[in-house]
C-alpha cells in the first residue's frame, strides 16, 4: 500500500511539472500585439477668431466652425473699418479648408468676435431689365470719304437705313482703342459726324453703327487710314520764261523723299523738276528745265510723294512767258 501512494504522488508531481512547463512553452511562444492609439487633431482656432498672415495685412478670415470628423475650417471674409472695429461678413465668400493649411497660411489671431454680432451681408443681383427691340435694325450702305491720312480729323458721312436718334458710331482697328465720333447727327437714312484718327496706325477700320436699342450694323473694313498727303503753301519763283533753267523752291507740308515735281497744261507737254532735293517735310528745290517750244501760259504744279503715292496740285501757279517778247 505505500508502495502504491508512494507511485501516486510520484505521478502527481510530474504531472504538476508538466503543466509548469507548457505555461512556459506557452508564454514564450506567443506573439504580442501592440495597441494602437488614435491622436484627436488639436484645432488652434475656435468660431469666431479672426486670422490674417500678420496683424495687419489683409485678407483678414473669421472662423465660423471647425469640423474634426474633415479637419476643415469653414471660413469667411471679414472686413475691419476705419475705427478699427469688424464690419460684415460676406456669405458669398464661405468656404472651407483643411486646417493644417488654414493654421499654416494664416498664423496669427489678430482678435476674437462674436460671430452674431457680426452683420450678414448677401449680394444684391441686379435686375436684369429687357432691351425693347425698335423694329429693324441699322444698315450700313456707304461711307464718305472712304479714306482720310494718319493722325487727321475727319468729317463723315454715314448712308444707310433704320438709323434712330440717339445712333452711335464708332472705328475700330486691330491692336488700337476705339475712337467714338462726335457731333453725331441722325436722320433715318443718313449720319453725319466726326472721327480724330489720332493715334491710329496706317490700315484698314471697321465701322459701326449702334441704334440706342443696342441693334446694330457694321462695315468690315469700311474705311482706309493712309500716309498724309503733301501740302503746297509757295511756289518760288512763280514765271519762267522759254529755253530757261528755273531754280524752283516749293514749300508745303507732308513732303516725302523721294518726291517729284511737274508742271502740266491741257494740250501742252508736261515740264518735269530735274535734280530734286527733298528736305522733309517741308521743302523741295529743283531745277524746272523750260524748252524753248513749250506752250506758254499758267501751268498747274504737282508734287508727288513716290513712296506713298500721295499726291498735291495747285492749279495755275506757275506761268511759262516769252522772255523775249
Amino acid at each position: 500500500m505505500q508502495k502504491t501512494v508512494k507511485c501516486g504522488l510520484i505521478l502527481g508531481l510530474i504531472l504538476l511539472v508538466g503543466v509548469f512547463f507548457a505555461g512556459c512553452s506557452d508564454q514564450s511562444s506567443g506573439t504580442y500585439t501592440p495597441v494602437t492609439t488614435t491622436t484627436t487633431p488639436t484645432a488652434h482656432y475656435s468660431a469666431g477668431d479672426i486670422v490674417a498672415k500678420t496683424a495687419s495685412q489683409s485678407p483678414f478670415w473669421l472662423i465660423l466652425s471647425y469640423d474634426s470628423t474633415t479637419d476643415q475650417y469653414s471660413r469667411a471674409l471679414i472686413y475691419k473699418n476705419t475705427d478699427g472695429s469688424w464690419g460684415h461678413r460676406n456669405d458669398a465668400s464661405n468656404d472651407t479648408l483643411v486646417r493644417a493649411s488654414m493654421e499654416k497660411l494664416y498664423p496669427v489671431k489678430v482678435s476674437h468676435v462674436d460671430l452674431s454680432s457680426v452683420p450678414i451681408v448677401t449680394p444684391t443681383v441686379p435686375t436684369a431689365v429687357p432691351t425693347t427691340l425698335l423694329g429693324s435694325g441699322p444698315r450700313i450702305t456707304a461711307v464718305s470719304p472712304a479714306s482720310a491720312a494718319v493722325n487727321t480729323p475727319v468729317s463723315l458721312t454715314i448712308t444707310g437705313t433704320n438709323f434712330l436718334p440717339g445712333a452711335t458710331v464708332s472705328l475700330t482697328q486691330p491692336g488700337s482703342p476705339t475712337i467714338q465720333a462726335t457731333g453725331v447727327s441722325v436722320t433715318t437714312s443718313q449720319i453725319t459726324c466726326m472721327a480724330n484718327l489720332n493715334g491710329l496706325s496706317a490700315g484698314i477700320l471697321s465701322i459701326r453703327v449702334t441704334n440706342p436699342d443696342r441693334q446694330y450694323d457694321e462695315l468690315d473694313n469700311g474705311f482706309t487710314i493712309g500716309a498724309a498727303p503733301p501740302g503746297i503753301t509757295s511756289v518760288v519763283p512763280a514765271t519762267g520764261g522759254l529755253g530757261l533753267t528755273v531754280s524752283l523752291t516749293i514749300t508745303g507740308t507732308n513732303f516725302e523723299n523721294p518726291a517729284t515735281v511737274t508742271l502740266s497744261l491741257a494740250g501742252a507737254t508736261n515740264i518735269v523738276c530735274q535734280n530734286t532735293v527733298t528736305t522733309p517735310p517741308s521743302q523741295i528745290t529743283c531745277s524746272l528745265p523750260i524748252p524753248s517750244t513749250a506752250t506758254t501760259g499758267g501751268y498747274n504744279l504737282t508734287v508727288l510723294n513716290s513712296g506713298s503715292g500721295k499726291s498735291a496740285t495747285w492749279n495755275g501757279v506757275f506761268s511759262v512767258i516769252n522772255a523775249t517778247a
